[in-house]
């Protein structure tokens, strides 16, 4: 497609007459049917204070219900603090762009809204009819949200947020959404869930957490950008109802995933680490990750002593890999709660296990140096560092003291040593 062609086609989206190079009008090109795109759609045409606005809204839902308190959330969402939220203050935020990379050159076509009133979700949507009618959509959003105190996206810091206040930087609007606490989803679930999933994509936590499964009619994500420029090209408006029922779903599973994220926290928030509890050793490791950035010690140290018992780690049965985070995370943590046989068995039942990361020898050296009083002990994890400098000390301590391999005296005054290792 030439130029001319280009400009006209932009033209007729934007609703203004195409002029040749002699600056007479061109020849007249069909407008986009607006009557045929709001019958397909559902959609309502209705003025507001920049222009004409397109938007569509659902029956409320009074099935996807909100929870009945909201729990502290710290540690679990991003910005979340104790202050108590009501669900009614939340507006849920999806977008449908014309790129997945965002950037200036994205436009965000399709924004889906939703909100918990009266015990129901409310869902509505705006849709942009072509280039240059940002204005109203963006205007309205703002408008919308001046009513709410939390954002809740999925990913939306990463993308949609960002995304749409470039768009009203460019239309010299503010940004719609600036006002909001943004609570990503995408973080919650990675914090929560993330380290037994699969991937962290929406709908893998639709199923996996939410127990909910999309029915026909959806559409794949990435196909979304093409549907809406064939829309732009030549007025085709087949796939379109599909691009609002995925947005629709969207915002219906970010309702569903926000009432598995607030339920796990609130079993967090009322459950004391036990020996054995209806949780994989993974969501133990992330229950006790989350109380750590809650500053909780007796938490954090009761689920990661939950999680290596889970895991096997601790047990008789064969060895298997175990992530080399999940013993890091195990072994600080563990140690803050003073157990040094408890870290001890943790560190060498790693140390058993296959392709066991070296900086557990270093581990073993100093907890059976300056905690368990066996130097003997730990110059043989010294070696296997090739540490020299603890080589020598230990060596000399050894020389030193009588019987010092079953850790008599030398064990003494390690045992009776104060402060970090």
């Amino acid at each position: 497609m030439d130029l001319r062609k280009r400009l006209a086609q932009l033209d007729r989206l934007t609703g203004q007459p195409h002029r040749d190079r002699s600056g007479n009008t061109a020849a007249a090109v069909a407008p986009v049917d607006t009557s045929a795109v709001c019958r397909l759609l559902e959609l309502d045409a209705r003025p507001c204070p920049e222009g004409t606005l397109w938007q569509r809204s659902y029956r409320p839902d009074d099935l996807l219900t909100p929870p009945k308190s909201l729990p502290d959330l710290t540690g679990i969402l991003p910005q979340a603090t104790s202050t108590t939220v009501n669900s009614e203050e939340l507006l849920f935020l999806d977008t449908e762009t014309t790129g997945l990379v965002g950037g200036t050159g994205s436009l965000a076509f399709l924004i889906g809204v939703a909100w918990w009133e009266a015990g129901a979700f409310h869902v509505r949507q705006y849709f942009l009819c072509g280039p240059g009618h940002e204005e109203p959509i963006l205007g309205e959003l703002r408008r919308l949200a001046a009513r709410f105190r939390v954002g809740v996206t999925d990913n939306g810091n990463g993308f949609d947020l960002p995304l749409l206040r470039t768009r009203a930087l460019l239309s010299r609007l503010p940004d719609p959404c600036g006002q909001l606490v943004s609570w990503d989803l995408l973080t919650a679930v990675r914090r929560l869930w993330g380290r037994r999933l699969p991937d962290c994509r929406q709908q893998t936590v639709e199923t996996a957490i939410g127990k909910s499964v999309r029915g026909v009619g959806d559409i794949p994500g990435a196909e979304i950008p093409q549907v809406y420029f064939r829309y732009l090209r030549s007025g085709d408006l087949q796939r379109l109802p599909n691009v609002l029922r995925h947005n629709r779903r969207d915002m219906a599973g970010m309702g569903t995933i926000f009432t598995n994220v607030a339920a796990a926290a609130t079993k967090l928030a009322a459950t004391v680490p036990p020996r054995t509890a209806q949780l994989s050793w993974q969501d133990g490791w992330s229950w006790g990750r989350i109380c750590e950035a809650r500053r909780d010690r007796k938490g954090a140290a009761g689920w990661l002593t939950y999680a290596v018992t889970a895991s096997g780690l601790l047990g008789d049965e064969k060895p298997v890999a175990l992530p080399d985070r999940f013993l890091a995370d195990a072994v600080r943590i563990l140690k803050r709660t003073g157990d040094w046989p408890l870290v001890m068995r943790v560190v060498t039942s790693s140390l058993a296990r296959p392709a066991a990361p070296g900086w557990l020898h270093r581990e073993a050296a100093i907890l059976y140096e300056h905690r368990l009083g066996r130097p003997d002990l730990a110059l043989a994890h010294a070696e296997a560092l090739a540490d020299a400098h603890r080589l020598g000390r230990l060596r000399r301590k050894l020389a030193r003291v009588p019987n010092s391999g079953h850790g008599s005296d030398v064990g003494g005054r390690c045992r009776r040593r104060s402060g970090p290792v």
